[in-house]
Parts: C-alpha cells; structure tokens; sequence
C-alpha cells in the first residue's frame, strides 16, 4: 500500500477517535456525577421522625443508631413545651378554695342585731306650718326572744289645756326568723276608757286575730306576716325594703287592711343632723288616713320621722330629736 494512502487512513482514523471521544465523554462523566448521588440519598433518608417510628416494629432496620442524636434533639423542644402548660394548672386548685371563704358572710344580714333597749324622743308637729305641739317617747325592749314596744304622745304648753290625756300604743309579741311576730296591740286615746280603746289578739296557732273596738269584736283570719300599727316600724328594722314597694298586712285594732308602700332613699335633716333614710308611703286616696315613715340606716333603720295624716288632710308630725340605745 502507498505510503500516502497509509497517511490517509491514519488521519482518518485519528480524526474517528476525535469525535467519538467528543460525542461519548458526556456519557463517560454521567456516571462519575451518579455515583455520589445514592450516598446522598441514604444520608436524607433517616433525619424525619415518622421513618423513624416506622423502622421500629422492623427488626432489620435497628442497624440505624445514627438517627437517635436527631431524635435527641427534636423532643427537648417538644417536653419544654408542655411543661409550663402543665404549671398553670397546679396553681388553679388555689383559686378553687377561695369561694368557700365567701360562704359564710350571708349568714350575717339573716340575723340582724337590735339593741336591747331603745328609746326615741320626738317633737310632735301639727299641719303643714309645722307648730310645735307636744312631745312623744317610743321605748323598744328586748328580753330574749320576746319584744316590747311603748309609745306614748301627749300635748305640750298652751295645747297641753285643750288636748288632755295621752296617746299611749303597746305591741308585744316574739322575734321569729322572719323578724316582730305580735302576739297583742292595744291603744288608747285620751283618758282612755272602753270606748276609747281597740285592741287586736293574734293566735298564730289558729291563725285568726280577734279585734275588739267600742265595745264591739270579731274575729278574721290571720294573714302570715301581719304586724300592727306599731310594730311595722320596726318589723322593717328587721327586714328593711330591698326593692322600690313593699307590702303590708297591718291592722290599727279596728280593721285589717293590707298596704302597698313605695320605698325610696331620702337625707333626712334632723335636730341631731342629716340622715340616710328610707321613706315609705303610699299613694293616699281622698278622705283616706295615712301614715309615713322614716327609718334611719345609721340607726339600725329605726323610726325617726313618723307622718300622721288624718281624713280631713291635716295631721300630726313626730321628728326625733335624741336616741338613745342600751346593747
């Protein structure tokens, strides 16, 4: 063979390699680059949690102790977490014991203390320009579990010469857990005499209160609750209104009448100063008697005002001027 055919085939064949190596070096470096990648793969594969739990029940994986330093590190957080989630619940067992501690300051008001003797001086007042016109004293004793009430109002100075005698009014009776439970009244009006006295028995046992009035008597059914002229009073001394009306089966020895009064708070000026009151009264109807009152919060909401207002619209008015308390 010519030697310029040899050089040919030579060039030939080299400019072959050239270009086989060019088009097959891509395909001879993909698998240095892929080798790498399953060592890759085996090193993401353990880190999450859930592989992990998985591997457990499975005894050929127990081989992978290296994942536990990630598990080490994933549930510190996790235990800080509901530790102080669990310290505000140990503290609220001690705000549970405080109510109890409130319990017992109901029982306060059920009971309320009265002194064992009370007395009340009054000036007494006649019609709207307010003359002065005679003097009463109201005495409220307390033996046990039985009460007391006095009262008597006469005429002073020149009035003292047309209106003689006095005004005298009694209930006794005993204190009940709903507060004054009478058991007589009586009343007498100037110098007394039959005609001049009513009195009201309550039998509590029968229920039945018997008036007796001039001479005459009668017996009616006893209402729960009834309380006489006097006693009223200081039954709400006892009971003082909650609400803005209060209602009252109340008797004068003559008749039983229930009363609807409306309560409101009143600073009340008085010989001994301004007092916080409480005013009941009621809406009066023409020709119709009436009485007010007064009760005093700083006194153990005794009477310290008492309007009388009789048929024609003229009455008499009591206004304390001292009290005096005995415990």
């Amino acid at each position: 063979m010519p030697d310029r055919v040899k050089i040919l085939l030579w060039v030939l064949g080299l400019s072959l390699a050239v270009h086989l190596a060019l088009l097959l070096g891509p395909h001879f470096s993909l698998p240095v680059n892929l080798a790498p990648a399953p060592v890759l793969e085996a090193r993401l594969s353990p880190p999450p949690p859930p592989s992990a739990r998985l591997t457990k029940p499975k005894p050929p994986r127990a081989t992978q102790p290296k994942p536990n330093p990630v598990k080490k590190t994933s549930t510190p957080p996790v235990e800080a977490a509901p530790a102080p989630e669990v310290q505000p619940h140990t503290t609220a067992p001690p705000l549970a014991e405080t109510p109890p501690a409130v319990e017992p300051e109901p029982a306060v008001p059920d009971s309320p203390t009265m002194p064992q003797r009370v007395t009340t001086r009054f000036t007494v007042f006649k019609g709207l320009n307010g003359i002065r016109v005679g003097r009463a004293e109201q005495v409220w004793k307390l033996d046990g579990e039985r009460y007391t009430i006095s009262s008597i109002a006469e005429a002073s100075g020149l009035f003292s010469l047309f209106a003689t005698g006095k005004f005298v009014q009694e209930s006794q009776g005993e204190i009940s857990p709903a507060g004054l439970k009478p058991s007589n009244y009586r009343v007498e009006r100037g110098k007394g005499g039959a005609d001049k006295t009513d009195t009201a028995q309550f039998d509590w046992n029968a229920m039945t209160l018997t008036l007796a009035s001039g001479g005459s008597k009668q017996t009616l059914k006893l209402p729960e609750g009834t309380q006489d002229l006097l006693s009223f009073m200081y039954q709400l001394a006892f009971a003082p209104p909650q609400s803005s009306a209060v209602k009252l089966q109340m008797t004068n020895g003559r008749k039983l009448d229930s009363y609807t009064y409306w309560v409101v708070e009143e600073a009340l000026e008085t010989p001994m100063g301004v007092l916080n009151t409480l005013h009941l009264g009621k809406q009066r109807e023409e020709g119709e008697k009436d009485t007010e009152v007064w009760l005093a919060a700083d006194y153990h909401y005794l009477p310290v005002k008492i309007s009388q207002i009789d048929k024609d619209g003229d009455g008499l008015v009591l206004l304390a001027n001292e009290i005096e308390l005995t415990k």
